[in-house]
């Protein structure tokens, strides 16, 4: 008993904890273009509207994704106004979620100082850390995915302790729907693929069938109800359109492609400082686990972790073609769990680190130095000087112009020529970083070398969360904002409408009205009822010189105005 209560402390204050960490600056940074952007904008179209079952955006119906994750951001920004913290709120939530529910599994596996740990390994590598910290739908699915596995796993613990464990069958049922709400199949099937190939592991003897209908029917119950409401309100044509999106994302490639190993270097990377122990942690309880019989409650927990890893991995990096970090995003509190393990080991002297973690820990650990150094030193280069140092390079025979004659490349002299203030404390996460980093290299045998480090990586983790990257969002997104929130609001600065040209970006649909018409070309321009104003970038203004002109520039971002409105 005296276990269990420690347990459940330990996890309500961890979860409370984690709450604050994860929601501390959320709010600073701008929401970040495309998925931040589409997903906060139809929470804001959906108060707007007034109708919960509207997902639309820009006025048009929006297919990719069920409500669950919109739902919650429409809550939050109802609470709290439409802005970029109560767009992010719903994740810190779910990462205090996740971290008090790892924090109860790992005491009842290996104690309640295995469970903190595990929590906070979660809360200080870079990656993870972001990812909690944003508006992205993944965390949630993670929370539903994972209360589902671990339910199941609970169920599976309770018969072989002689009890029914139905409670656990259905709230993992229900968790999975959950799932599925918010963000489509791959909440209940991904799990559902995971648990098989556990069982067939485990050589367990498969679920009755109707103890399986049963699950599946809970877990279905969700989706299809919400699913019948749609048919309801708007018709079999809007379900027939929804079903024939989903089944084009499954079909078809959706671009970002990116090499076969992209997502085992997203984690080894990103899951700094903790991700070369989890590796090796893993591959050690490969070893330990190859022998399927005899194992203890503890053992099969690391198996259906190990299942679940492999799985992950495998689909994403073979399967999967296009390559987004966040589609493996599984990995971070699975991975968490063996590099706890790992430490746990390398704390009581009962393995040592190997040199090529270390190794590896000191160059992901120079990758992210360099990053926290490169970014304040890029912004705080006065772009007055680049056009000065173009002329002098061009004199010398070599032309910085050539180095930027894609649309890319253009854009990105425009980016860094915006003027972004960049003080000498935005190179704070680097100081951090390196000071921890220091004193890791003198005490990385003990446990007081890995507690420096680990505060020191998520302190910088925050810093630059607050410092960094608003700016760096500034460079790449502050004049677009600044030009849309002029025709936003009760009293918007800017009266007549406003359109935009080039690029698409999601950008004007929560920082400016709420429709705003979007043109690629100028054949699309044309088929429009022209607006007043437009809103481009440096490579498009040339060709609309003849009929537009320029009332401001914030680089690379323009706004324009109808030649034939002026007076």
């Amino acid at each position: 008993m005296a276990k269990l209560l420690g347990g459940l402390q330990g996890s309500l204050g961890m979860g409370l904890l984690a709450l604050l960490w994860l929601g501390a600056g959320q709010g600073i940074p701008y929401l970040f273009d495309w998925d931040e952007l589409i997903y906060a904008s139809l929470a804001r179209q959906m108060l707007a509207s007034g109708d919960p079952l509207a997902l639309q955006i820009n006025g048009e119906p929006f297919y990719e994704k069920p409500p669950l994750f919109f739902w919650l951001q429409a809550l939050a920004m109802a609470a709290l106004g439409i802005n970029e913290g109560a767009a992010r709120l719903p994740n810190a939530f779910a990462g205090g979620i996740t971290v008090a529910l790892l924090v109860a599994w790992g005491a009842r596996l290996r104690g309640v100082g295995f469970g903190c740990l595990w929590g906070v390994l979660l809360l200080t590598g870079y990656l993870p850390l972001f990812f909690y910290k944003t508006g992205l739908i993944d965390p949630l699915l993670n929370l539903g995915m994972g209360v589902g596995l671990g339910s199941l796993w609970a169920a599976d613990e309770a018969c072989r302790a002689g009890r029914s464990g139905q409670g656990w069958s259905a709230l993992g049922a229900l968790a999975l729907g959950l799932a599925v709400l918010a963000k489509g199949p791959v909440g209940l099937v991904l799990p559902l693929g995971i648990w098989a190939l556990y069982k067939l592991w485990q050589r367990d003897p498969p679920r009755r069938w109707g103890e399986m209908v049963a699950f599946l029917g809970l877990a279905g119950a969700i989706p299809l109800a919400w699913l019948a409401l749609e048919a309801a309100a708007r018709g079999l044509q809007w379900l027939a359109a929804f079903w024939h999106y989903q089944w084009g994302l499954v079909s078809t490639p959706s671009g970002h492609p990116g090499p076969v190993y992209f997502h085992l270097l997203a984690f080894a990377l990103g899951c700094f400082p903790w991700a070369a122990p989890a590796l090796a942690e893993i591959l050690a309880s490969l070893h330990r686990h190859s022998n399927p019989a005899g194992a203890d409650l503890t053992q099969r927990a690391e198996r259906l972790l190990l299942v679940a890893f492999g799985v992950v991995l495998a689909l994403f990096s073979l399967l999967v073609q296009t390559k987004l970090i966040h589609y493996t995003s599984l990995l971070y509190p699975i991975g968490a769990y063996f590099a706890a393990l790992r430490l746990q080991r390398l704390g009581s002297r009962e393995a040592q680190l190997s040199v090529w973690e270390g190794g590896w820990i000191l160059l992901s650990g120079l990758f992210w130095l360099a990053l926290w150094l490169l970014l304040p030193w890029l912004g705080s280069q006065d772009p007055v000087l680049l056009p000065v140092a173009e002329k002098r390079l061009a004199a010398l025979g070599i032309p910085l112009s050539d180095l930027f004659e894609s649309l890319a490349g253009s854009l990105a002299l425009g980016y860094l020529q915006a003027e972004v203030e960049w003080p000498s404390f935005t190179y704070g996460p680097a100081v951090l970083l390196a000071l921890g980093g220091l004193a890791w290299i003198r005490a990385r045998h003990n446990v007081r070398g890995w507690a420096i480090l680990l505060l020191a990586t998520g302190l910088s983790a925050q810093l630059a969360w607050s410092w960094v990257f608003p700016r760096v969002l500034q460079h790449t997104q502050g004049g677009s904002i600044y030009f849309f929130r002029q025709f936003a609001g009760p009293e918007p600065a800017l009266s007549g409408r406003v359109g935009l040209y080039g690029l698409r970006s999601f950008v004007p649909y929560f920082y400016g009205p709420l429709r705003v018409p979007y043109a690629a070309n100028p054949e699309e321009l044309a088929a429009w009822q022209v607006p007043d104003y437009l809103v481009t970038w440096d490579p498009f203004v040339a060709e609309l010189a003849a009929t537009w002109q320029v009332v401001e520039r914030r680089s690379p971002f323009w706004l324009l105005k109808k030649t034939s409105s002026l007076p």
